[in-house]
């Protein structure tokens, strides 16, 4: 029997501090891209794949996404809000909200990245490798500014800080990840906290590798690289 899953997160908390003064007054989620808003994309590719409820994380100017996107419909989707009055980071603010998943594997990305990845082939490798967690990977170029992950024979994570690819945010969380965590309310990373962890106490962290269209808007150039992509792709990243 497919084993499937129907719950989602979107990251949304942060402040956009790199994309300045810009983001001041417009949370990065809500940067126009082409006729849409970034938020929108993680949203559709979510929906694409059979998501059908959608938990968002609020901090930084949140009452402006929560009034951009509303209660999911215009997605097909119902989409929930956790709002974070002391910002819990990336860690702190899945665990606010795990009563959500019910105990359930979930996806989980951020709201300031897009990309087409085929999450129906990442959350059957997740099941398949039945792993406590599975991070979404790149191969890492020069110009890449993150931190390396390095992976073993059998596909799954073995290191943290080194290696030839990096983490791209999207995931798809398990129990065991929520369990490493510190409590909630308590600030966290997902990496240090989560991942980290789990790799120290031997549990499976797999790896799917991807190689299509990334772009975390981290900087104004890859906002600008980003507008000009959907300009020149626009159906295949609006297509839902």
């Amino acid at each position: 029997m497919e084993k499937k899953i129907r719950k989602g997160m979107i990251l949304a908390a942060g402040f956009g501090v790199r994309l300045r003064p810009v983001t001041y007054s417009i949370p990065k989620p809500l940067l126009p891209l082409n006729s849409k808003k970034l938020i929108d994309y993680p949203l559709m590719l979510l929906r694409r794949y059979g998501i059908s409820e959608v938990m968002i994380n609020l901090h930084h100017l949140g009452h402006m996404i929560r009034e951009y996107v509303g209660d999911g419909r215009n997605y097909g989707l119902k989409v929930f809000y956790s709002e974070e009055p002391v910002i819990l980071g990336t860690g702190g603010g899945i665990k606010k909200v795990e009563d959500f998943f019910e105990g359930m594997p979930f996806v989980c990305l951020n709201g300031d990245s897009i990309s087409h990845a085929p999450l129906n082939e990442v959350i059957d490798r997740h099941f398949r490798m039945a792993a406590a967690a599975t991070m979404v990977l790149k191969k890492s170029s020069s110009q890449d500014p993150y931190e390396g992950v390095s992976i073993d024979e059998k596909g799954f994570v073995n290191n943290i800080g080194k290696g030839e690819y990096f983490y791209t945010g999207l995931q798809i969380i398990d129990r065991d990840l929520l369990e490493v965590l510190p409590p909630a309310g308590v600030v966290s990373c997902i990496v240090e906290d989560g991942y980290k962890r789990l790799l120290k106490d031997k549990k499976r962290v797999a790896a799917f590798i991807y190689d299509g269209y990334f772009n975390d808007l981290g900087t104004p150039e890859r906002y600008e690289k980003a507008k000009k992509d959907i300009e020149i792709f626009h159906s295949r990243f609006e297509t839902s």
